[in-house]
């Protein structure tokens, strides 16, 4: 026969036991649990809500959790330490609760009903009278975050970690569970859906005011131009100084371009549950090996989307830049496309920027109509285009002072040197600018031809070039003679001085360097970095552009002189080098993409540039041109005959000299020295004339040879006119 089975004790540890306490324990939970909804419904619920207050729930829980543990045999809600943080947790909130309360408040039961009860007071006074206000907040504090612990089961050691970090970064508003690096729950910022403009980033906030109050009636200037004739400068004999007027006003009826036939912007619906699962496949990737990263926000530019990675303040940030092969297989993208910013300027976060699948293009009238309505913060506003938050960028060539402007071909480069003429032209009278525009290609510019604002036709023969640039520097030694006349420092405080517009900003343009450097090379570096040190003050400035951005065109002397740089795409981290002095340009997407910096920036930053279409180019400067009385364009004649004068070459036996020859001989050998500028002064010519006079002088065996790299004056090495004209001397010059 079977043995009969033995019948179990009925004792404290016998299962019928711990079931009976568990029914009880449950019928009790639920009780605490919804005593604070039920309200006065019963008295046991009274009872309770006067006991503990709202914390009753916290109570409920635990109470809930335990009868649980019981009734399973410890199979659910088996865990003791959630158990006890739970009750820890309940403890802290009805001390807290009532720690809150005024002390009139304590003696009244529902005001304790709403806060933590009569056994929360009893806390709250017996942690008090031992140690006063703020270390009783201390101690609950600390209480929190030990029943988070317990019940999270996130160890103390990683909470203080996480509290070291939140502390230690500027940003206190971007506390996160990046101890954890889960972070559900949270919400993800995304930046950039908005289609309302936003208040530029950008902008610059010390800029020069672009439009000066216009002085009507008497004018209050050191020199009386009134009694100075127009054309021709006169000299004292004291002084030697050159007295020139400043020049009327051609067009004061001038009338802007319009801008309502501009494209109108096309603009894609973002996909925001897109860039949500995007970041989590970045978070998981790099938890993959290991960086507990959280993506706290993402920026939807135009074209490119950056995500913003919170990391633990132990990572090794090298770490992700090797993982971009991964991040790229993860993501279905072209790694060469993916660019890591370490850190985004101004903040702790680790930027990933990948391509936009649903790009927005910036169009010339969207950025138009935001420059004119500012137009008065800028002296040469410059439009570039919208950064990765999709704040618009607009810059005063003003203040950079000089742009180059680089990339592989079919970039955006020329595109983006429209939009800047394009925001020029939308601003600024032929009386307030003047353009010199160099374009060896003959086909990028050629529309410009016959605007008001050029003072030479579009120059398409690099030769001539260099004729330009010794204009350019004889143009800005006027103006600083101009400037020492009036008693001013810099072009603003001149035409204020004056009353008008007297001297305009002159702005020189050339699109491909390289040609130009080919051609002339030697000669046009040094004329780049005079006109680069000294035409700020006087209103000269240059943006110089190349697909060919290699250290023989991009020279270290153009580049020390240049601060302000345009980088498009590019084939090779050395191009990036040599443009920008930093890589990141070879990661670039094209059309438009680009990094920008100046002497303001640490970093550089992106920028997806404007497009301007050919027919959007073409109305403005038909708009520009149509304001012209007559159909032929006025052109400087000086400038003109600078540039069609051929130069003497060095060392040639022509036998012509130019008229003012023996004139030029008499003053060096009274001067004891010679040099195109004394010339220039003494016989009030121009550059090229003067410097033609030297070489034949040094021909004729009158002066020495320049020293090489020397600005110093050449020797005379004759004591008459006698010894170079023999009886031409005795003629009457």
């Amino acid at each position: 026969m079977p043995r009969k089975k033995k019948k179990e004790n009925i004792n404290i540890k016998s299962s019928e036991t711990k079931i009976f306490f568990g029914l009880i324990l449950f019928v009790l939970g639920i009780a605490l649990l919804i005593a604070p909804i039920v309200g006065q419904q019963a008295h046991i619920f009274i009872y309770i809500s006067r006991l503990l207050g709202w914390p009753s729930s916290i109570w409920g829980i635990a109470v809930l959790l335990i009868s649980i543990s019981l009734l399973t045999k410890g199979k659910s809600a088996k865990n003791p330490s959630r158990i006890a943080g739970v009750s820890l947790l309940a403890i802290t909130l009805n001390t807290l609760f009532t720690f809150w309360l005024p002390k009139e408040a304590l003696e009244n039961p529902e005001g304790l009903e709403r806060a933590g009860g009569t056994f929360g007071r009893l806390l709250h006074l017996t942690i008090n009278n031992a140690f006063g206000n703020i270390i009783e907040l201390v101690i609950l504090l600390i209480l929190l975050i030990v029943a988070f612990s317990f019940i999270t089961g996130v160890k103390l050691e990683e909470i203080t970690a996480f509290l070291h970090q939140m502390f230690s970064n500027i940003k206190l508003g971007d506390m996160k569970d990046k101890f954890s690096g889960e972070g559900k729950g949270e919400k993800l910022i995304i930046s950039g859906l908005e289609d309302d403009e936003q208040i530029p980033l950008l902008e610059e906030e010390n800029v020069q005011q672009g439009s000066e109050p216009v002085i009507s009636g008497s004018v209050e200037n050191d020199i009386d131009f009134s009694n100075i004739s127009s054309k021709t400068p006169t000299t004292t004999n004291t002084t030697n100084t050159e007295h020139v007027s400043p020049s009327e006003p051609r067009y004061p009826n001038w009338v802007y371009p319009k801008i309502d036939n501009l494209q109108e912007p096309q603009k894609a619906t973002q996909n925001q549950e897109a860039y949500k699962n995007d970041s989590q496949v970045i978070e998981r990737v790099l938890k993959n090996f290991g960086i507990a990263a959280k993506a706290v926000k993402v920026e939807i530019g135009p074209t490119v989307v950056r995500y913003a990675l919170s990391l633990a303040a132990d990572t090794r940030v090298a770490k992700i830049k090797s993982l971009v092969d991964n991040l790229a297989v993860s993501l279905m993208i072209n790694k060469e496309l993916i660019r890591i910013e370490t850190p985004i300027p101004g903040t702790s976060y680790v930027g990933i920027e990948i391509p936009n699948k649903t790009p927005n293009f910036v169009y010339a009238k969207e950025m138009a109509r935001k420059l004119l309505s500012q137009a008065d913060k800028y002296e040469l506003p410059m439009i570039l285009g919208k950064d990765i938050a999709g704040q618009t960028v607009i810059k005063d060539l003003v203040n950079i002072p000089h742009l180059l402007v680089a990339g592989a071909t079919n970039t955006g480069k020329s595109v983006g040197i429209n939009a800047i003429l394009a925001g020029l032209l939308l601003t600024k009278t032929p009386d307030e600018m003047k353009l010199i525009m160099v374009d060896p290609k003959r086909v990028e510019m050629t529309p410009y031809n016959g605007i008001p604002h050029l003072l030479t036709p579009i120059i398409t023969d690099m030769e001539l070039v260099v004729n330009a640039l010794n204009w350019s520097i004889e143009e800005m030694m006027r103006r600083y003679r101009m400037l020492e006349q009036a008693r001013v420092r810099k072009i603003t405080e001149y035409n204020k001085k004056i009353g008008y517009t007297a001297m305009p900003y002159l702005v020189i343009v050339v699109d491909e360097m390289a040609d130009l450097m080919l051609v002339a090379g030697k000669e046009v570096e040094p004329k780049i970095q005079r006109l680069a040190q000294m035409g700020r003050a006087v209103g000269v400035h240059l943006i110089l552009a190349t697909q060919k951005p290699i250290v023989e065109v991009i020279t270290g002397l153009i580049k020390s002189n240049i601060p302000g740089r345009m980088a498009f795409a590019v084939t090779s981290s050395m191009d990036s080098r040599v443009i920008l002095d930093q890589t990141g340009a070879e990661n670039l997407l094209g059309s438009g993409d680009m990094l920008f910096k100046d002497q303001t920036m640490p970093k550089s930053i992106r920028i997806q540039g404007t497009f301007i279409s050919t027919e959007d180019t073409e109305d403005i400067i038909q708009q520009v041109k149509a304001q012209i009385s007559d159909e032929t364009p006025v052109y400087s004649e000086e400038l003109k005959s600078a540039i069609e004068r051929p130069q003497a070459e060095p060392g040639s036996s022509s036998g012509e000299r130019e008229p003012e020859f023996a004139i030029a001989l008499k003053i060096v050998i009274g001067e004891g020295k010679a040099s195109a500028s004394l010339l220039q002064r003494r016989l009030k010519i121009g550059y090229n004339k003067a410097s033609r006079l030297i070489e034949q002088l040094e021909e004729a065996g009158a002066i020495a040879a320049q020293h090489d790299n020397s600005s110093k004056p050449r020797d005379v090495l004759v004591n008459s006119p006698e010894e170079i004209l023999g009886e031409e001397s005795t003629q009457d010059y």
